[in-house]
């Protein structure tokens, strides 16, 4: 069995203290390079080098999982496997690429690879009109729409029903003069439908979203200060898109978002950094665990930028282990891809 995960409820979804198997795949390349099916079976040897010396796991069937796995067309660029023993569901991490075929066996989930080649933003972009709204999925700035089921509060009057305040404005004209007249309706009441209509929404995003995963707000300014005002358990990205999605498909809506999210991930690192000016930095992992066994720390940063090749098997495997631990704690984790000499080291921590 598989399961689809992401980096932030990895750790919750692993048995602790078992060995992990990494196993990150192209599935592009895997489809047209012949060199790339060779490289899966050199990864997928050491597996069974492995399996002969554990008796958890069992190599034939884990083998025809993964190729299983891999003939069902799977709609990304690649994937990362996450794998125990043969009783554990198979953890899947969609990727939007895998430079190669990579695989490792710890005591940890080989984050660091992941990191490295391409840090894995995952957001929900919620998409707010004035009277229906569209959920899409957002994992490295790749945007796809999310389908609702048929009891999501996708229209505001089906919603309201009749407990619906505002009505509708009629107009007469005569003599040249037009002169209006409400039906039940003003400004307020149609605050108050709209403000009861989002809390619908927020009630049933409640019930299908990751709670943990950040959503960016997409609409009108005012439609975006009513949700945030009203939110409740989901977390609000401090990105927001002040565009009104009316009128805009579902591909336009990508497009929109798309640049504002690029940029704007970038000016909420930038400010991240400045603030740690401010702050005290643990640089020293023992101090970074230190701060995660007493759930003190706030942030981990890891630079990506500055992890050389040659990098210390030991403290590559620690950091991979931090990295776990500290999203266990529900830390925010940054990853930068900054190698410029007054860039943050390769692993940084801060303290409430």
């Amino acid at each position: 069995m598989t399961k689809t995960i992401t980096l932030r409820n990895l750790p919750k979804t692993l048995t602790p203290d078992k060995d992990v198997i990494t196993l990150s795949i192209n599935l592009n390349k895997l489809k047209y390079q012949q060199d790339e099916r060779l490289h899966l079976k050199s990864a997928l040897t050491e597996v069974k080098k492995y399996a002969e010396d554990n008796s958890d796991l069992n190599y034939s069937d884990l083998e025809k999982q993964i190729f299983d796995l891999i003939d069902e067309d799977l709609p990304y660029q690649g994937v990362t496997l996450f794998i125990q023993d043969t009783n554990s569901e198979i953890l899947l991490l969609p990727r939007t690429t895998v430079d190669d075929i990579h695989i490792t066996i710890s005591k940890s989930p080989d984050l660091l690879s992941i990191l490295r080649e391409q840090p894995n933003k995952v957001y929900y972009l919620l998409a707010l009109e004035g009277s229906t709204f569209r959920l899409f999925n957002v994992i490295d700035q790749t945007i796809s729409p999310i389908k609702l089921s048929k009891d999501a509060p996708t229209d505001l009057v089906a919603t309201l029903g009749s407990e619906k305040r505002g009505g509708e404005i009629n107009f007469s004209g005569q003599g040249g003069s037009t002169t209006y007249h409400g039906h039940n309706e003003t400004s307020k009441e149609k605050q108050i439908d709209l403000e009861r209509y989002y809390r619908e929404i927020n009630k049933y995003l409640n019930r299908i979203v990751d709670l943990k995963t950040p959503v960016i707000l997409m609409g009108l300014p005012k439609n975006i200060a009513l949700f945030k005002k009203i939110a409740d358990k989901l977390s609000i990205s401090d990105i927001k898109i002040s565009k009104a999605p009316t009128d805009l498909t579902d591909t336009q809506v990508e497009k929109a978002a798309q640049g504002d999210i690029a940029s704007q991930e970038i000016e909420l690192v930038n400010n991240s950094i400045a603030e740690l000016s401010n702050k005290r930095v643990l640089t020293d992992t023992a101090e970074i665990n230190d701060a995660i066994d007493t759930n003190q720390l706030n942030r981990l940063i890891i630079n990506v930028g500055n992890l050389s090749d040659s990098v210390d098997t030991k403290l590559y495997n620690e950091i991979n282990q931090i990295i776990i631990r500290a999203l266990k704690i529900d830390s925010q984790v940054m990853v930068l891809k900054q190698d410029e000499p007054q860039s943050p080291s390769l692993i940084e921590g801060t303290t409430y």
